[in-house]
């Protein structure tokens, strides 16, 4: 029995309900968990954090030691209370190197007993250092074993060699802003580095240096070596320094417990709650991506760790920067804090894009741009670092961090090294040291100072980038602590804007990647509505899976618009009037499949893509390029309606829930044959000797959507076509039957 008209409507109805609550869930923002103003509690006030190695080394707990700091950054002044011991890995030493410069109160570091490997890196970044008398400060070089059985042991030591540089560049510039010998702090990562104090070697090659708090405060030219005094206790040193307000001792993990509920994505050092709320409302839940015009606005375009990784984000950020010329703006600031990432797709991409911007590029490195990162800064007209910043780096390795093997290796150094000085030549920076970023090899001399030597990768901090040598500097025009000073500096003209991924974007993503699937049960559905009577569940798929393409592209900038669905609508009526009006005139048809694969075609290639090739603008894709992509998609969505139209005509028609699609009439029902002539006889016959209808021709007494009657002579029986409407009336012939399915073709 097929469901009423009601019915029908009601599961319509069900099914965009469910739609709409999913929409809901994916696209409502989560409430935010309480927090209070537990850091209030600590201006004015003397914070003495104790911090042991579990501390700087667990994830957990370095997060609740950034929000300590973050909410100590109006304390009178903190101090730690150090006692660190054991090797530590590399990523901690990289978090303290991004944290530490961030703590806008003066700092103050207790060596008590202990300062090893991060402790040392901590002491380093702050103000002033004292020392327990049993203290030991040093031994900071990254604990980096080679625990990957497929990465070859020359891999390992390239990739050994590129983190030390990175460390030892970065920690060199934190120690010398805060006033420390330099020198000290490379003793204490760098092995084959030779201290030395006139005569006296107080680390000699082969070592990694560990002072005592003796050693450390032991003067040389007036000057202590490292620490500034020696005191017994955490009173003596508020007290050697003066420091006013109450003291509060706390740890990272009591101050969690007890004085703060940080949010669950609590804001990071490196950025204010300005900031957050700009970029929250720049990033409107419903906005499109190509909705907000670039025109005369200063782009800040923010690259973090994960973006020059995932192969979205790098089309994100040229669309972003084709936007840009398009509009005419005012100019583009990277606001740069990324370890790395694919090297091969940002010389592609970005080098390309960013090297033929008609508008001002400035690269803000706050505070890494490692490995991929600098080729993008050297691909921006102007540089600048923020302190204790470091750039360079820039080795290429396999995506596993395995050996490309000694030939692949030669070609992709070849081809980086040319990419690259080609970039920095264009955009005035020095092709030489460039080029020492990616090649080893390469040793670079200005004006008589040795800025890299050969066998080691070139890594810059912010005070080396910016040295001015044979009248100019080595990299970077200068140092700065943030965009606006930057803004400032360069006389950029505009309002800032932030670019970011709108709230749609992931929706966005998630509809251009599976837009194969919404086109197989858009097609799928719309055929089987056809052919099926009334409007039901088929018609339903059919406009949710349409909708949900296009607006999904349409959020994401593609050309998808009222426009293409139209054209696709009509492009439908079109197809109906085929079947149902005029059958076999042809025109009909053909125009509507055109205007229907069109829209779908379309609908998928990107609105800034489009417009950068059609006006002929340089770097612009050729449109092959362009329509490539949409066409493959679109290949495939029709591919697999076919194939779920056939499944459906071959499964559909015999099943429970199928069977109310199929137009029937009373007439006899089945496969029968009347006993009109035999009789009993016949029925006999029939029994003892199997029959077949191929071969059999007559009228169909329905029309077939596909399934349906047909009379051929004495005989009624249920029919099915094979793949096509057939009117009521038209001659038929049977041409295949296999038990009860009997497939029938015009004559």
């Amino acid at each position: 029995m097929r469901p009423s008209t009601a019915t029908r409507f009601r599961l319509g109805f069900a099914a965009v309900s469910i739609f709409a609550g999913f929409a809901g869930l994916a696209l409502t923002e989560p409430e935010s968990a309480e927090q209070n103003d537990g850091g209030s509690s600590l201006v004015g006030k003397v914070v003495v954090v104790r911090i042991d190695g579990e501390d700087l080394a667990d994830g957990r707990r370095f997060k609740h030691l950034r929000d300590l700091l973050n909410g100590a950054n109006q304390a009178s002044a903190i101090v730690f209370d150090l006692n660190v011991t054991g090797a530590s890995p590399w990523e901690t030493q990289r978090r303290l190197l991004e944290e530490i410069p961030q703590i806008q109160a003066p700092t103050y570091a207790y060596v008590n007993p202990s300062a090893l490997s991060s402790g040392a890196v901590l002491a380093i970044g702050t103000d002033t250092i004292y020392f327990a008398p049993a203290g030991v400060i040093g031994g900071a070089a990254p604990n980096l074993e080679n625990g990957d059985a497929e990465i070859s042991e020359e891999a390992f030591k390239r990739d050994y060699a590129q983190q030390l540089s990175v460390l030892e560049a970065r920690a060199r510039s934190l120690a010398k802003l805060k006033g420390h010998d330099p020198d000290v702090v490379k003793a204490f990562i760098d092995s084959d580095f030779e201290l030395k104090r006139g005569k006296k070697v107080i680390s000699p090659k082969g070592s990694i240096l560990t002072l005592t708090a003796d050693e450390a405060v032991e003067e040389y030219e007036g000057k202590p070596l490292l620490g500034k005094g020696i005191v017994g206790s955490i009173e003596e040193l508020i007290k050697a320094e003066g420091l006013k307000g109450e003291k509060i001792e706390t740890t990272p993990e009591t101050y969690f417990r007890d004085l703060s509920k940080p949010a669950r994505d609590s804001t990071p050092l490196t950025e204010s709650a300005t900031d957050a709320d700009e970029s929250e409302s720049d990033a409107a839940l419903f906005s499109r991506r190509d909705k907000v015009s670039y025109a005369g606005k200063i782009l800040v375009l923010p690259i973090r760790q994960e973006d020059l990784i995932i192969p979205a984000r790098f089309e994100f950020m040229e669309r972003a920067i084709k936007k840009a010329a398009l509009e005419k703006a005012s100019g583009l600031i990277i606001d740069m804090n990324t370890p790395g990432g694919a090297a091969w797709q940002t010389a592609e991409l970005m080098m390309k894009s960013l090297a033929e911007t008609p508008f001002p590029t400035i690269t803000f490195v706050n505070p890494n741009a490692v490995s991929a990162g600098s080729l993008i800064a050297v691909s921006t007209d102007t540089i600048y670092m923020y302190p204790a910043s470091n750039i360079g780096s820039a080795l290429v390795v396999s995506g596993t961090g395995g050996d490309l093997g000694e030939s692949m290796q030669q070609k992709v150094d070849q081809m980086m090294i040319s990419t690259v000085r080609n970039v920095a030549e264009l955009k005035g920076h020095n092709p030489d040291v460039a080029e020492a970023f990616v090649n080893k090899d390469k040793e670079v001399i200005i004006d008589g100072v040795t800025v890299s030597k050969a066998g080691t990768v070139l890594n810059l901090n912010a005070n080396e980038a910016t040295e001015v040598l044979d009248g100019r500097p080595v990299l970077a025009k200068g140092i700065a602590r943030t965009v606006e000073e930057i803004i400032e500096r360069e006389g950029l003209k505009g309002e800032r804007f932030d670019v970011e991924p709108t709230g749609m974007e992931a929706f966005a993503e998630w509809v251009q990647k599976f837009s194969f699937l919404l086109i197989i049960l858009g097609v799928a559905g719309a055929y089987t509505e056809i052919n099926a009577p009334g409007f039901g569940v088929p018609g339903v798929i059919s406009l949710l899976a349409f909708g949900l393409f296009f607006f999904g592209n349409y959020a994401a900038g593609n050309l998808a618009g009222y426009e293409l669905a139209v054209l696709l609508v009509i492009g439908l009526l079109l197809i109906g009037v085929e079947i149902f009006v005029l059958p076999g005139t042809v025109i009909p048809g053909v125009v509507g499949a055109v205007l229907v694969l069109t829209s779908i075609a379309m609908a998928m290639v990107d609105r800034v893509d489009f417009e950068y090739t059609w006006k002929g603008l340089p770097g612009a894709d050729s449109w092959g390029a362009i329509l490539g992509g949409a066409a493959t998609t679109m290949a495939l969505g029709l591919i697999g309606a076919v194939a779920l139209i056939l499944l459906a005509m071959r499964f559909l028609p015999e099943s429970r829930a199928g069977s109310w699609m199929i137009l029937k009439e009373s007439i006899a029902g089945g496969a029968s044959i009347p006993m009109e002539e035999g009789g009993e006889e016949g029925a006999a016959e029939s029994e003892s000797k199997p029959m077949t209808y191929v071969g059999l021709t007559g009228v169909a007494s329905t029309d077939l959507r596909p399934a349906g009657k047909g009379s051929f002579g004495v005989r009624h029986l249920d029919i099915i076509s094979d793949g096509e409407f057939i009117e009521k009336g038209t001659p038929l012939k049977v041409v295949k039957h296999e038990g009860s399915r009997i497939v029938v073709v015009r004559t």
